[in-house]
Parts: structure tokens; C-alpha cells; sequence
């Protein structure tokens, strides 16, 4: 996997931007490792509702709305 988290690797993506990988980065392997006696309801939908905001963000820098 190919590591996002400085400007160059993405290009036109700003420190902004990179900052989101990097965060998505993470939330992806706290994720991977949460025990599966932690998957609660609410687990799920406090997940559901980070990948939404960060799947949009990702959209957005990648030059798409994702309002469309």
C-alpha cells in the first residue's frame, strides 16, 4: 500500500489534504484491529458515520463532489 501521508505522493493534494489521508490511514487500522467483543450497535453506526466523512473527504480530494 502506498503511503499517503506526505504532500508529494498525492499530487495537488495539500497539507490539508494529506492530513485527512494519514487520519483515514489510521482510522482503517484502529479499525482492522478492534476486538469483536467492542462491536457494539454502537460501534457501528459512530464507524459508519467517520468512513462517510472521510470517504467524502477522500472524493473531494480526489477532484469529485460527493454531494453529486
Amino acid at each position: 500500500m502506498k503511503d499517503f501521508t506526505d504532500n508529494e505522493s498525492l499530487p495537488g493534494a495539500g497539507e490539508d489534504d494529506a492530513e485527512i489521508i494519514a487520519q483515514t490511514l489510521q482510522m482503517l487500522k484502529e479499525l482492522d484491529n478492534t476486538p469483536l467483543t467492542e462491536m457494539s450497535p454502537l460501534f457501528y453506526q459512530h464507524w459508519f458515520e467517520q468512513l462517510n466523512m472521510a470517504t467524502r473527504d477522500l472524493l473531494r480530494i480526489l477532484g469529485h463532489d460527493p454531494d453529486a
